[in-house]
């Protein structure tokens, strides 16, 4: 179906282009209709539909750093507490659906999954392991040692979410071929936890437990998105304005997506109902983030579109650079300059690592890696795919 906004028939060219190239990423999406006198428009607003996303996933980031620093002082009080579990609630799974949203395209997501999941997650997950082991034999770690993993099988880190995306894409077609993808992705994001293997789940529970939205991501459609933002604004603040004391009253490990319910106390019934309310308050936060996001380019926009720098930067620094420089600022004894610092630190964080320079040391590192890899032909029909696709 094409968007509300084609123009009639006899005004339009014969030439289509996939939806997802107008958006600058790679997959289909409802086809483009180009349309002589109103190119412009059309070009318009898929430009903007794209800062849309940018935006939405620049906030994210914001909050993957800020709630890796604000998890060590949870323990502080009430205030803490309640923004490490609102936040949870909702900003891994608005990732992976933006993830889903930019994989139209079974084909292309598939191919693109060794080259631009695997690899990233290999080398990224690589280097996190010998820092880790290098801080801890130096005694300089002293946050999340105990639960440190140094192994590429079974991550601990958050480089889990690309080892995620892998799978994603890489079964994204055999998904599909299932009449209800949506119903079976929820089932077994909720089965997953059932299992007694607490090391396999903290690796791959994610795969699972995240489907659904990366599910949700890929049916949805630009229509769906215009008519999501063409509700009043007002509903979407009531419901993350809602989400505060939800959060406040729910036990924290409600969220939790990569351990199992019996490691987190719950018994099968408690921790299957608990799965089905996050996926509730999940996909309604979600939704009020896509509705209330600006869709014009703002100072943001270029955190989204260096996304996957911006989480591996965030990964490696958060929440450890952090607490040096609030140990040497002595920021801990004021609670409320803590958190001013933890706002801050992890703003500049987003915006330092959004610089263009990371992108290129990281595209000269990769296509080293492809070209040691990838036999020439397969490298030069990876590179095509890539030229308008999104990291994250």
């Amino acid at each position: 179906m094409l968007p509300p906004w084609k123009l009639r028939e006899g005004f339009c060219s014969k030439e289509i282009v996939p939806a997802g190239s107008a958006f600058g990423f790679s997959g289909g999406g409802p086809a483009v209709v180009l349309c002589g006198g109103r190119l412009e428009r059309i070009w318009k607003m898929t430009k903007e539909r794209e800062y849309l996303f940018d935006n939405v996933k620049a906030v994210m980031l914001f909050l993957v750093a800020f709630g890796h620093v604000i998890n060590v002082y949870m323990g502080n009080g009430a205030v803490e507490y309640t923004l490490i579990k609102y936040i949870y609630l909702f900003h891994m799974p608005v990732f992976a659906f933006v993830t889903g949203y930019f994989s139209k395209n079974d084909d292309k997501a598939r191919d693109r999954a060794m080259t631009g999941s695997l690899f990233p997650y290999l080398l990224f997950q690589g280097i996190y392991i010998l820092m880790g082991q290098t801080m801890i034999l130096l005694g300089l770690a002293s946050f999340n040692t105990d639960v440190f993993n140094g192994s590429i099988l079974l991550p601990s880190s958050a480089f889990y979410y690309l080892l995620a995306v892998f799978f994603w894409k890489l079964f994204q077609k055999d998904l599909f071929r299932f009449r209800y993808p949506l119903l079976l992705s929820a089932v077994l994001g909720i089965l997953i936890s059932l299992t007694k293997q607490e090391e396999f789940h903290i690796g791959y529970g994610a795969v699972f437990s995240l489907l659904v939205f990366f599910t949700a991501g890929v049916k949805c459609d630009a229509e769906m998105i215009r008519k999501l933002r063409a509700l009043p604004r007002w509903i979407g603040a009531v419901i993350l304005l809602l989400g505060v004391p939800f959060a406040y009253f729910t036990p924290y490990a409600m969220h939790s997506i990569r351990l199992n319910y019996e490691s987190e106390g719950f018994s099968n019934l408690q921790g299957i109902l608990l799965r089905i309310l996050f996926y509730a308050a999940a996909f309604l936060m979600g939704a009020a983030i896509i509705q209330l996001m600006p869709a014009r380019k703002t100072w943001l926009s270029g955190v989204g579109k260096a996304s996957l720098i911006v989480y591996a930067g965030s990964t490696f620094l958060s929440p450890h650079a952090y607490l040096l420089v609030a140990s040497a600022l002595h920021l801990n004894s004021n609670r409320a300059l803590n958190l001013i610092g933890m706002f801050l630190f992890s703003l500049v964080l987003i915006l330092f690592f959004s610089i263009p320079v990371f992108g290129q040391i990281y595209d000269l590192i990769m296509n080293g890696i492809k070209k040691i890899l990838l036999a020439p032909e397969k490298r030069e029909a990876i590179r095509k795919s890539e030229q308008a696709a999104d990291h994250l």
